[in-house]
């Protein structure tokens, strides 16, 4: 299975960026020259390049999709059975 991830380009040099995803987490190096991404645009990254360029209306959705997601993670861990 194939996840993409979406984040902020916080700094962009050289078709180079510095995403920060809605974890917290931040990846160094990711390849924007596809989409030409400028700082401060969201973007959808997989592995280590960037395949598009997210609306804020965009990245918003993913962001509460994401936290579903890991809530939904989260409630299931804690039904488990417990061995």
């Amino acid at each position: 299975m194939c996840v993409t991830r979406a984040g902020r380009a916080v700094a962009v040099s050289n078709g180079r960026a510095r995403v920060e995803f809605f974890d917290g987490r931040a990846l160094d190096g990711v390849d924007v020259t596809l989409v030409k991404a400028k700082k401060g645009e969201f973007v959808e990254v997989f592995g280590n390049m960037a395949l598009s360029v997210l609306s804020a209306s965009e990245a918003r959705a993913r962001k509460k999709a994401w936290a579903e997601v890991r809530r939904g993670a989260a409630l299931s861990a804690a039904e488990a059975p417990r061995s």
